[in-house]
C-alpha cells in the first residue's frame, strides 16, 4: 500500500516541483535548462502560475520601479573616486531603475543573470565608471561645492545612456549626504570658507563705516551751512542783533565794567 501511495505521489511531486508561480508587477523568462535549445529558447510570461517541468529555468524580472543604495552601512559598498588633483573621495549613490516588459529577454539574454545580481554587479559598474570619468576632470573644491550637482548629472546621464543600450531604463542616479574628503582637505576648505567669511564680514563693516562717515560730513555741511546762513543775516539785518539783545538781557546791568566794555544797551530811539 505504501509503495502504492509513493507511486501516486511522485506525479504530484513532480509537477510540485515544475509549477513556477510570476507575480504581479513581474514577467517571468523561461529558459530551457538542458537540451539542444538550452540557454537559447527564452520565452516571456505575465504574471501567473505555469507548469514548465523540471526542464525550465523561470527568472523573474520587476516591471516596477527598483531603488538600490551603495553606501558604508553593514557591508562597505560605496564609491570612492579621485579628482583632478588626485584626492580621493568617498560618497554614497542611490539609483533607480526598471526593466520594460519588452525587454526582459533581451537583459537575460545579454547578462544571463536576475536583476538582484544586475543591480549589484552591471548598474554598480556604469556608476562606477561614470564617477571615475566625470570626477577625475574636476577639481576637489568642486566637487565637494557648487560643482556637486554638475557631477551628478553627468553621472546620470552617462548611466542612463549605457543602461538604454541594454535595454534597462534608469531614472536617476542621486548622492546620498555629504561627500567623505580627506581630512587635511576638509580643513583646508573650512579654512578658506572661514576666511571668506571674514573678509566678508570686514567689508560689510567698512561699508558701513562709510556710510556712517559720510553721514556726519553731511551733517557738518548742512550745520555749517545753516551758521553761514545766520550770520550773513545777522551782518545783513543788524536790528535783528539788536531785538536778539533784548530778547536775552534779563534787566541787571554788570557790577564791574572795564575800559573799552560794551554796555548793554541798545538804541531804542
Amino acid at each position: 500500500m505504501k509503495r502504492i501511495l509513493c507511486i501516486l505521489a511522485l506525479p504530484v511531486l513532480f509537477s510540485l516541483a515544475g509549477c513556477d508561480n510570476v507575480p504581479a508587477g513581474f514577467v517571468g523568462v523561461q529558459v530551457e535548462r538542458y537540451g539542444d535549445d538550452r540557454g537559447v529558447n527564452v520565452e516571456v510570461k505575465g504574471p501567473g502560475r505555469y507548469y514548465n517541468g523540471m526542464n525550465v529555468d523561470m527568472f523573474l524580472f520587476p516591471t516596477f520601479t527598483q531603488t538600490v543604495v551603495w553606501d558604508k552601512e553593514g557591508t562597505d559598498e560605496s564609491f570612492t573616486f579621485q579628482t583632478a588633483e588626485g584626492m580621493a573621495v568617498n560618497t554614497d549613490v542611490g539609483a533607480s531603475f526598471f526593466i520594460p516588459r519588452e525587454n526582459a529577454a533581451k537583459v537575460f539574454q545579454k547578462y544571463r543573470k536576475g536583476v538582484a545580481e544586475i543591480e549589484a554587479t552591471v548598474l554598480r559598474a556604469w556608476v562606477r565608471d561614470a564617477l571615475t570619468m566625470a570626477g577625475g576632470g574636476m577639481a576637489i573644491e568642486d566637487v565637494y561645492g557648487k560643482g556637486k550637482a554638475e557631477l551628478q548629472a553627468k553621472v546620470e546621464a552617462h548611466v542612463k545612456k549605457v543602461a538604454a543600450s541594454a535595454g534597462i531604463a534608469v531614472e536617476n542616479v542621486y548622492f546620498m549626504g555629504s561627500m567623505r574628503l580627506p581630512q587635511a582637505v576638509m580643513n583646508s576648505i573650512n579654512g578658506k570658507i572661514a576666511a571668506t567669511q571674514i573678509a566678508q564680514q570686514k567689508e560689510n563693516e567698512l561699508r558701513a563705516a562709510e556710510a556712517d562717515a559720510a553721514k556726519a560730513v553731511a551733517v557738518a555741511k548742512g550745520e555749517a551751512e545753516s551758521t553761514r546762513i545766520r550770520g550773513e543775516a545777522l551782518r545783513t539785518n543788524p536790528q535783528a542783533l539788536q531785538q536778539m539783545a533784548i530778547e536775552r538781557w534779563d534787566g541787571k546791568l554788570p557790577q564791574y565794567l572795564g575800559a573799552g566794555a560794551p554796555v548793554p544797551f541798545v538804541n531804542v530811539k
